[in-house]
């Protein structure tokens, strides 16, 4: 009998698991691609979508500005040769690593007011100067 409920319970957490697991933040290639290295930020239906562009090394724009509570999209496109992320530091929002040509996408509520950091975590590139602020008003 104890068998039977341990083999139930470990079937369950591996459903449960799975479900969460599948149902996180959207691959490279999801969302609409941006098409040019310049960031745009527009608020729609109820959510702030930013674009952000990452080479060797920096990002465009270095700066970005949301309010407090609002809905945040960042869409994140590589358009530099090496693989690269966008990490908000301290807030554990991250992009996923993707290749030249790829795209991820984000989305998280804008914490407390206040300067956050964000960067790419790929060894050297945030000392190389791949790092912006988010500044929450």
């Amino acid at each position: 009998m104890n068998k039977t409920i341990l083999v139930i319970a470990g079937v369950l957490i591996v459903i449960v698991g799975g479900y969460f697991l599948l149902r996180g933040t959207p691959g490279p290639g999801a969302g609409q691609p941006v098409e040019t290295p310049l960031a745009t930020q527009t608020p729609a239906a109820g959510v702030t979508e930013i674009s952000v562009s990452g080479n060797e090394f920096s990002f465009s724009p270095a700066s970005i500005n949301v309010k407090a509570g609002e809905r945040v999209k960042i869409t994140f496109r590589n358009i530099g040769q090496a693989p690269h992320n966008l990490v908000l530091e301290g807030l554990g929002i991250t992009t996923k690593t993707i290749n030249g040509g790829q795209t991820d996408v984000v989305e998280f509520i804008a914490p407390a007011a206040g300067t956050y950091a964000f960067f790419c975590s790929i060894p050297g590139h945030r000392s190389a100067g791949m790092e912006g602020s988010l500044k929450v008003e």
